[in-house]
Formats: structure tokens, C-alpha cells, sequence
């Protein structure tokens, strides 16, 4: 049975960790409780966290996907922030220097007036990353909540970037990682700490590094080594057709003529139709020439 005094102490404390998780208050101070209460505020600090993190969140009003759906509020659909243009602000940097680096093509965000201010969208064949301003000290709980919010109203979002107006404390989520999960044999799935010191452009560029093409790499491969693997699947397709030919009795003439012609062909020539037409030097045209100008040279 809990008494009154810890009963008060408790419910004070459950409050803050709600603002705490929510991203509109510090994290509450327990040092100099005792251990008994200690305990007691810790599970419940455990029990509220898993019930906020069980909801959907709770991002701000102007990004809550179904006050705007319910015509309450606009869409994010202002003009893009003032900011932008200036080549001197860290995050537009940053963002120009990864478009140059990757080749993605990002142009100003629309605002919507909060403290999360949508600055940019970076696009390329496989990304759509919104970067996002966020005040300093702006807690994990507050950022995972808006970019389930983000995720909602953009279907083609693939992560959203969060960094401080200097370019710094940066954490690029994607829909997974901001939605925490249960799982069944170890509980929650922890998410990754609650600050980062990289950069903007550190962040960020780790993230789209993940999904670039490396076309250097795959300019230079080896064509024997991508084409190898054909030879030997040839050759056994071959063994086998072969097999089967030489078991056949066929009837009809030309039925008689292509299975002489096929177990008189070494397998060699068969490997080099197929890669010559996976290589993309022959077409299965110049095959079907050459199979016919070889059958009128042995007739």
C-alpha cells in the first residue's frame, strides 16, 4: 500500500516524465530518494514510457495528420524558410554540399509556423529525406513523435534528418526507427541514445551512402567474373538436352536433323551463344544466323 506522501511524490514525478517524454519539459531529478522509493518511481517510470511509446504520439497540432485530414488545420504548405538562400547557414551547407557529393536534388521545404521547421527535401532515384530544424535540447521522445507524423502524411518518405539550427546533434530516422517495437522474448527494442554530436552532414551522408549506386565498382568488374557462373550452368543444360536427345527416337525428318545437329555441336559453342547474348555482344538474331549458316556448312 502506497502512502499519501509517497502517493503525491510519485504522481509529481510521473508528470514530468510525461512532459520529459514528450519533449516539453526536463527530465525528472531523482537523486536523494531512497532506494525503496527509488525503486517504486523507476518501475512506474517504465510503465508510463510504455504506454506513450504503445500510441501513435502526440506531434504538434499543426502536424497531426488527421487534424489536417479533418480540415482543423492547413498542410504543411507555406513558403519555403527565408534561411535557405543564405549559403552561410550550416544546415543549407551542409544539404548543398551532400546534393554536389551524391547527386540528389533538394529544394526548400514548405513550412507550417512551428518549432520544427521543415527546411528541406532531398531527392534521389531511391530517397526522399526531409530535413528538419529543431530547437536545442529537443528530446528524443519529441523528434521520434514528429517524424511519425511526417511519415503519416508523406507515403514516399523514406527518413526525415533532425539537426540543430548549427548543423550539429543530427539523427536521421526512417519509419522503422521511429516507431518503437515489443518484442515478445526481450521487450521493448531499445532506440539508439537520446543525443548525437554529428554533424548535418555526417548523419545524413551515412544514410544515403547506404542506398548510392556505387557505379565505379560496378563499371570496373571483371566480365569473366560476372559471367562465370554462366558457363557452368550452360554446360549442365547442355549434358541434360543432350541425354535426352540421344534416348529419342524422333519420326518426323526435321525432328531427326536438329537432334543430329545438336549432339554433333561441341558444348563449347553453346557456352559461347550464352555469353555472348548475356554479355550483350550478339543478339538472339546473329544466334539463330549463325546456328542456320553452321547447319548449311556440314549439310
Amino acid at each position: 500500500m502506497v502512502d499519501e506522501s509517497l502517493r503525491a511524490v510519485l504522481e509529481e514525478l510521473i508528470e514530468e516524465q510525461l512532459r520529459y517524454l514528450r519533449g516539453t519539459g526536463p527530465e525528472p531529478d531523482v537523486d536523494g530518494l531512497e532506494n525503496e522509493v527509488l525503486k517504486t518511481v523507476l518501475d512506474a517510470f517504465q510503465v508510463v514510457e510504455a504506454l506513450v511509446d504503445a500510441a501513435p504520439g502526440t506531434p504538434h497540432l499543426a502536424h497531426d495528420p488527421v487534424a489536417i485530414r479533418l480540415g482543423l488545420v492547413d498542410s504543411p504548405s507555406g513558403p519555403p524558410v527565408q534561411a535557405t538562400a543564405d549559403a552561410g547557414d550550416p544546415i543549407t551547407a551542409a544539404v548543398s554540399e551532400l546534393e554536389r557529393r551524391f547527386s540528389i536534388a533538394c529544394s526548400p521545404a514548405a513550412t507550417d509556423g512551428t518549432e520544427f521547421v521543415r527546411r528541406f527535401e532531398c531527392r534521389s532515384m531511391v530517397e526522399n529525406v526531409l530535413v528538419v530544424a529543431v530547437p536545442e535540447g529537443t528530446s528524443r521522445a519529441a523528434i521520434s513523435a514528429h517524424a511519425r507524423s511526417a511519415f503519416a502524411l508523406a507515403d514516399d518518405l523514406s527518413a526525415v534528418a533532425y539537426a540543430t539550427e548549427l548543423g550539429d546533434g543530427s539523427v536521421v530516422l526512417t519509419y522503422a526507427e521511429s516507431h518503437r517495437m515489443l518484442d515478445p522474448a526481450s521487450g521493448w527494442i531499445e532506440q539508439p541514445s537520446e543525443s548525437s554530436d554529428d554533424p548535418l552532414g555526417i548523419a545524413l551522408g551515412r544514410y544515403l551512402e547506404q542506398s548510392d549506386p556505387q557505379w565505379n565498382e560496378i563499371q570496373g568488374l571483371d566480365a569473366s567474373d560476372v559471367l562465370g557462373g554462366i558457363d557452368a550452368d550452360v554446360v549442365t543444360i547442355v549434358q541434360e538436352t543432350k541425354r535426352t536427345l540421344g534416348s529419342a527416337r524422333p519420326r518426323l525428318e526435321h525432328k531427326k536433323d536438329a537432334r543430329t545437329f545438336v549432339l554433333s555441336c561441341e558444348n563449347s559453342v553453346f557456352v559461347d551463344w550464352a555469353r555472348r547474348v548475356q554479355g550483350g555482344s550478339a543478339s538472339g538474331s546473329d544466334v539463330i544466323e549463325e546456328i542456320r549458316s553452321l547447319i548449311e556448312t556440314r549439310s
